[in-house]
């Protein structure tokens, strides 16, 4: 049963005040999210609550607007005020705001969500999976070359230096489909033992950036020319993680699913990037390997 009618919440725009509420309400729920991932997206997106009589935040919706796109994330109810419409009330708000303003929509739903939003008119992009290891064995497999030709001394990683993120924002941009800059610098400063380039000479190959989580390090976004590439930036990056670890990887990199098996990863739940609008040029595949996580797009 509801703890109440949904007549007894009151709705606010939310903002960076509310991120230890937010905090809150997605550890009841068991999602991954810190305080300060809450604190990023609320200083930088759009967003609606609810809060109960005891001003408890109890739901939320937020759009996180990449220039022409906005990102559909942190739709939550908590279990005691859910089957009374709440999600799909504040969803349908956001999107209207966002849409009002121009911007194409896009999210990564669960199976059971891809079916809500196709009714309101989302469609499929691609499939993801979120892998996962208790703990990382510190013999991570090598990264052989996977490409005829590739020599592995051909190919060389070190940290990503702040200075190195303008050249990384570029393929990015190709990437997703709008601007990260922002957010490169953001998850750079989280983790920046776990932040790599990889340059062949002298051009970049990929790039890799992660982010500590309330129960597992999220490994993403990784982006690389090829499997070889991917594989070593990953590695690279894992070499400093202690602990669980996340990574949401792009269904179709079936070889780099393959070596992080073989590093004690297994497949946790699938998830769909959809978008809802106009086809606007949203995810270029050539580079992706794993997303910056579904409340970052």
């Amino acid at each position: 049963m509801p703890a109440a009618p949904a007549e007894a919440l009151r709705q606010v725009d939310l903002a960076p005040e509310y991120a230890d509420a937010g905090f809150r309400l997605s550890a009841l729920i068991g999602w991954n999210q810190t305080a300060e991932d809450w604190r990023y997206i609320l200083a930088h997106g759009d967003g609606i609550g609810l809060l109960a009589p005891d001003e408890s935040l109890v739901a939320s919706a937020m759009a996180l607007p990449y220039g022409r796109f906005a990102w559909i994330c942190l739709v939550l109810v908590a279990p005691d005020w859910r089957r009374q419409g709440l999600a799909t009330r504040l969803t349908n708000d956001v999107l209207a705001r966002q849409e009002a303003a121009g911007r194409v929509t896009g999210l990564d739903a669960t199976p059971d969500g891809r079916e809500v939003y196709r009714r309101i008119g989302f469609r499929d992009v691609y499939r993801l999976g979120r892998y996962r290891a208790e703990t990382v064995d510190s013999a991570v497999p090598e990264a052989p070359p996977v490409l005829p030709g590739i020599l592995p001394d051909a190919l060389s990683v070190r940290p990503l230096a702040a200075a190195d993120l303008a050249r990384v924002a570029a393929p990015d941009r190709r990437l997703f489909g709008a601007d990260r800059l922002e957010l490169l610098f953001h998850l750079r400063r989280r983790r920046p033992d776990a932040a790599f380039g990889a340059w062949r000479e002298g051009r970049l190959a990929g790039f890799v950036l992660a982010r500590d989580g309330r129960e597992a390090t999220q490994l993403g976004p990784l982006a690389a020319a090829e499997d070889a590439v991917a594989q070593s930036l990953a590695a690279a990056a894992l070499d400093g993680v202690t602990g669980p670890v996340y990574i949401d990887v792009a269904e179709a990199r079936t070889g780099f699913i393959g070596w992080l098996e073989a590093a004690g990863f297994a497949l946790q739940r699938p998830y769909i990037r959809m978008v809802r609008g106009r086809d606007a040029g949203f995810d270029d595949p050539a580079w992706l390997y794993a997303i910056a996580g579904p409340e970052l797009g």
